[in-house]
């Protein structure tokens, strides 16, 4: 064979079913000892892909992790979590999910619930500050994805360059001769959006333009904080001529308000989102965002988890995963 074997290949070697592997690579009971040993010598002959996991699994461990979401039903935690499944389902193990409907309280209940050592590992998506110094004390493996607590260099943790993205975004709308450049999010408490807040000042900064107070919105990253923010802006007596939303949920809010005041995207205003989620492509007209690598967010998180649970030492307990910029439709230049 190249390379090491799937879960099909070792049940035809060993002359049995794939539920009987899978069963043998999740600690079941129910398999006959002498099906078991010729299964596990196999797996350790061949070098199958999960075999860490499955000697994990012998020493003890649920061959369960769980996985901490903000909202099951949000279209930009869907690809984190299919990275992570990818991840998980290639070593053999099962995801618990559970989800915090954005409630910090919510959230610390859960972790208390689930580190009572009936799973290996946890990953958790924003988390908050109480929530990681309970998974701290907790001493179960564990990797933050999208951390809102403070920086933490030693915590496993898997990140985004949220910093440069919003850069790039503020300093594609100046190029293009935007000078009145509103910002809306700067409420939001993740440390992404305050990184993102941080970049627009800094890009007009750079450009040597003032950077106004009534430019920059509150926000928490909903389509109804966009909304409310455009229509606030296009009532200033000197309206800005682009917006930099921190979200795509929140350009989606802009995008409505603009058209019910009679404004046009991008004849009368410019706009920027941020995560580059799918609808951004069929919104009108398309978006220009920054793409988020949120697929790559999972495999990486669960990549990591694995490596802790199996006692590996990371080399970089923090990983930075880059954004891009995306140009579409929804910006022109000012002299437009």
């Amino acid at each position: 064979m190249d390379g090491r074997p799937t879960i099909a290949q070792i049940a035809q070697i060993a002359g049995v079913s794939v539920p009987t592997v899978s069963k043998v690579l999740n600690g079941r009971a129910d398999v006959a000892q002498p099906t078991r040993e010729r299964i596990e010598h196999i797996i350790e002959e061949y070098g199958f892909v999960r075999n860490r996991a499955a000697r994990a699994l012998r020493k003890g461990k649920t061959g369960l992790v769980d996985l901490i979401l903000p909202r099951l039903d949000d279209e930009y935690f869907m690809p984190i979590l299919e990275g992570a499944s990818q991840v998980l389902s290639e070593a053999g193990v099962r995801m618990v999910l559970t989800s915090t409907h954005h409630q910090a309280e919510e959230e610390v209940q859960r972790i208390d619930m689930i580190t009572d050592h009936s799973t290996d590992g946890i990953m958790v998506v924003l988390p908050s500050e109480e929530a990681i110094e309970h998974l701290e004390r907790s001493g179960l493996p564990f990797v933050l994805i999208h951390n809102q607590g403070g920086p933490r260099p030693t915590t496993p943790a898997v990140m985004i360059t949220s910093w440069e993205g919003g850069f790039d975004a503020t300093t594609y709308l100046i190029n293009l001769g935007h000078q009145r450049i509103a910002y809306i999010g700067k409420t939001a408490s993740a440390r992404d959006a305050i990184e993102r807040i941080a970049a627009y000042r800094a890009a007009l900064d750079v450009a040597h333009l003032p950077i106004d107070p009534q430019l920059q919105c509150a926000g928490n990253f909903n389509e109804a904080d966009g909304y409310r923010a455009t229509r606030e802006l296009l009532e200033l007596p000197e309206p800005p001529t682009a917006i930099f939303a921190g979200n795509d949920r929140q350009a989606a809010g802009v995008y409505r308000a603009l058209h019910e005041m009679g404004k046009r995207v991008p004849d009368d205003m410019s706009v920027i989102g941020f995560d580059n989620l799918p609808y951004t492509e069929i919104m009108n007209p398309p978006l220009t965002t920054v793409h988020v690598p949120r697929l790559e967010l999972g495999r990486a998180a669960a990549t990591m988890l694995l490596r802790v649970i199996n006692g590996e030492e990371l080399e970089m307990p923090r990983v930075v995963l880059p954004t891009h910029f995306i140009k579409r439709q929804s910006c022109q230049p000012l002299s437009h």
